[in-house]
């Protein structure tokens, strides 16, 4: 498993610069009365404040180097291992010794990521007085983000430790196929009995391999006394050991991760609720788009209702108008009777004299002056 990094240093370097020619330009017209006055040029300096990461970031960066260190080693062994096997009748002490110190090496390794990853959810709770709501919330964030970045290398460190224990209980059952090649050559030629020449069965379990491998190790030990047993016994027990110190490290490490099934139903959850929220805004913002298109239409029928109640108050109200009165009656031309000068009423019979006038016989009224 080949693990990605990311180098900051050019970015940092890059900021540097910038921010030093910056500052040297923008300072260009600043003196000072005594430029030997270190503390007058300290209270005049420009600061920046800058807030620090938190300290998990630097036990998450420096279990990364541990992780990246542990498997250019497991590279190493497994070359070790592949070379190891090999059938040869050379002194392979220093070999062994190599094979051991790396896979010591490599559990310690294990061990120092497993205790750095326990750290980060120490280093991540924090407590201030008194707390304030702001403060409240940035602190279960950070804490939320601590417990995702434990759990990421915790998982990183698992898969990283199972596959170097399956590397181990393969070159262990290699060696054993070895030793148990030794012991039937060493039975056949009645150097040792029988006892103790089971060999070891392909098992799941790596803790019960490494107790069987262990036991039966003792028991070749104590049937064949020979130096040559004996090393292979010793190294098949380190092995184990080993393999066994790895199972226990996985198995604390599945305590950090065995909860990573709740925390993706939960995700799934918050998810589907966010999507039925989310439809649910749809239909109000599509309800608020209706009303706001019919707004215009709405004014226009209030402004129509508006207008017929004005003319019907109008109308209601409005000062009834006078009939159109007969024109004023002229005054009535003098005209010449039986009985002297008067005029007559609209409704005498009239005769027309020769002069042109006309003549009413009835109802003469006498005109008299005044």
């Amino acid at each position: 498993m080949n693990l990605i990094t990311r180098s900051r240093t050019g970015l940092f370097l890059s900021y540097r610069d910038s921010r030093a020619s910056s500052t040297r330009f923008s300072r260009t017209r600043i003196t000072f009365d005594d430029t030997d006055d270190e503390q007058q040029q300290l209270i005049n300096h420009d600061t920046v404040d800058m807030d620090l990461p938190p300290k998990w970031v630097d036990i998450s960066e420096q279990v990364q180097l541990i992780l990246a260190d542990t498997q250019a080693k497991i590279t190493a062994v497994e070359k070790l291992h592949a070379k190891h096997v090999l059938p040869g009748f050379t002194d392979r002490s220093h070999e062994e010794q190599e094979i051991e110190a790396a896979t010591t090496d490599i559990t310690k390794n294990f061990r120092q990521c497993q205790s750095l990853i326990q750290r980060i959810g120490v280093v991540s709770v924090s407590h201030t007085f008194p707390p304030s709501q702001t403060e409240a919330q940035t602190l279960q964030h950070g804490v939320q983000t601590a417990k995702n970045v434990q759990r990421g290398l915790a998982a990183k460190v698992q898969e990283l430790s199972a596959t170097f224990r399956k590397k181990q209980r393969v070159y262990m059952e290699k060696l054993q196929g070895h030793a148990i090649k030794n012991q039937d050559l060493l039975i056949a030629s009645g150097t040792i009995s029988l006892r103790g020449s089971e060999g070891l069965s392909a098992v799941d379990d790596d803790v019960e391999a490494a107790t069987h491998t262990r036991s039966q190790s003792l028991s070749l030990t104590q049937a064949n006394p020979s130096t040559d047993l004996q090393t292979r016994d010793r190294e098949l027990t380190d092995i184990a050991n080993s393999i066994a110190s790895l199972a226990e490290l996985f198995k604390d490490l599945s305590v950090l991760v065995i909860d990573q099934g709740t925390i993706l139903d939960s995700v799934e959850y918050n998810v589907e609720q966010t999507a039925a929220h989310v439809s649910e805004a749809v239909q109000e913002l599509n309800t608020a788009t209706q009303y706001q298109k019919s707004t215009g239409r709405r004014k226009c029928i209030f402004l129509l209702l508006l207008i017929i109640f004005g003319l019907i108050i109008v109308i209601i109200f409005k000062p009834k108008r006078r009939h159109l009165s007969s024109p004023p009656p002229t005054p009535p031309e003098p005209i010449l009777s039986l009985r002297g000068v008067g005029f007559l009423s609209e409704k005498s019979p009239e005769r027309l004299l020769p002069d042109g006038r006309f003549l009413r016989l009835s109802r003469i009224h006498r005109w008299t002056n005044t």
